[in-house]
């Protein structure tokens, strides 16, 4: 198998639509100026990449194959979550999340996790600073997963003391981190913590929690979203900064990714966690310069499908895009979004029942999110309405919340697939 070169091109935001619920919604609830995702190859299944590029592409049940049949090597899935992080780290058969995303972007982390053989649960979770791009799937992902252990940087800086958001979640039974702490793993592998070491106040990216795996196959560093003044402070400590894999803090913005950084870790494969439309700039083109100058291929979340899959073993890394395992299925549509009542509409324009399990509605004013109850369909030519606590009038499912749809603000309610493909939207008509 080809090893993954990823070419650049301008995302498609009409693709997006181009599937499954392609079709407007009913008057009063469309939202054309609205962009839910901005993730290239999601309607149609369409491959962004060259000819030559496809022969390094897998879809997740090659991905899942791969890691059953080889499970001594070290392997690391980055989910392509848009503008955030959430990165799937196998090691010795046993399976950690590095962040979790933005709370949309459940399908596709469920589905990264799925392929990387997370089926029985986490070993751990460590979510690496308070962003919400880093840590927002902490709204579902305890009920959806066990997880054995939870790690979080012993330095914050935004919240009050004991409101970490892992905090909320995990309460006492959270490990706080700092520099020199190390957490074993599988076969005599450990994650290093090289940072943080002090507190910065600024910005609670530079208290980002920054990770050196290493184990027998090779080493990987993940960077968290450190940005160019945690950074200083690493490389005054003198490391040894040299890994196969380097996760690229910070979404590879300008603020990060020194020349200087990049040839201490000489990386053979970098990985980019990041959506351009969403944080317009990233990959920052000097970012890129930089590590290509230090002989690293670089690779981008954005330029795939379901994210990019990497394995090192015998110290030589590799990567490859993953493809969505299913194309779209058409059919369910948002047909109201009534913010008086509190309650969402959805349709089947469909010839056969839309299966709605695994499905889940966001919403962007909010950020709430309601994932469908296995059983939940749209048969079709029909409705069903979901219903919140704060919903007078009939419903056919409950979704345990209240004012979900806000009523004085324009308000968008997205209907995302299993995968985390936005099926359709439509909004509260503000």
């Amino acid at each position: 198998m080809r090893v993954l070169r990823l070419t650049s091109m301008l995302l498609l935001v009409a693709m997006l639509l181009a599937g499954c619920g392609s079709a407007p919604a009913e008057p009063g609830v469309e939202a054309a100026e609205y962009r839910p995702e901005t993730v290239p190859g999601d309607a149609d299944g369409t491959d962004i990449f060259d000819a030559d590029a496809q022969a390094g592409t897998l879809t997740p049940d090659e991905v899942l194959e791969r890691v059953r049949a080889n499970p001594g090597a070290a392997y690391l899935f980055a989910a392509n979550v848009g503008k955030g992080d959430a990165l799937v780290l196998r090691v010795g058969g046993k399976v950690w999340l590095v962040d979790t995303g933005k709370a949309k972007a459940r399908g596709r982390v469920l589905r990264a996790l799925e392929a990387m053989g997370a089926g029985d649960g986490l070993e751990g979770v460590f979510l690496t600073h308070t962003d919400d791009d880093h840590v927002g799937g902490l709204e579902w992902l305890p009920d959806a997963l066990p997880v054995g252990s939870w790690y979080a940087p012993a330095m914050y800086t935004g919240v009050k003391e004991g409101k970490h958001p892992v905090a909320k979640v995990a309460g006492d039974a959270v490990k706080w981190l700092r520099r020199g702490d190390a957490i074993p793993l599988e076969g005599g592998s450990a994650l290093k913590v090289l940072a943080p070491a002090s507190l910065f106040t600024d910005k609670d990216d530079n208290n980002s929690l920054v990770l050196m795996l290493e184990s027998d196959q090779g080493r990987m560093l993940l960077a968290g979203d450190m940005e160019l003044p945690e950074e200083a402070e690493l490389l005054s400590f003198g490391d040894d900064l040299n890994c196969a894999v380097l996760k690229v803090p910070n979404h590879a913005d300008d603020d990060t990714t020194s020349a200087a950084f990049a040839q201490a870790c000489a990386a053979q494969i970098a990985v980019i966690s990041t959506d351009g439309a969403e944080k317009p700039g990233t990959p920052d083109p000097g970012v890129v310069s930089r590590l290509r100058a230090a002989g690293s291929q670089v690779v981008t979340t954005e330029d795939s499908g379901l994210g990019i899959f990497v394995t090192l073993e015998g110290g030589v890394a590799a990567a490859w895009s993953v493809d969505f395992g299913a194309p779209t299925v058409e059919g369910a549509y948002v047909a109201e979004v009534d913010p008086e009542d509190d309650r969402i509409v959805l349709g089947n324009r469909g010839d056969a029942a839309f299966d709605l399990g695994g499905c889940y509605l966001y919403s962007d004013r909010g950020g709430e999110l309601f994932p469908f109850p296995e059983g939940a369909s749209i048969q079709p030519g029909g409705k069903l309405t979901v219903g919140t606590n704060s919903t007078d009038g009939q419903f056919d499912i409950l979704w345990d919340d209240k004012k979900v749809v806000h009523k004085k603000k324009t308000d968008n309610i997205s209907l995302y697939d299993s995968w985390g493909r936005v099926v359709d939207y439509g909004d509260n008509g503000m």
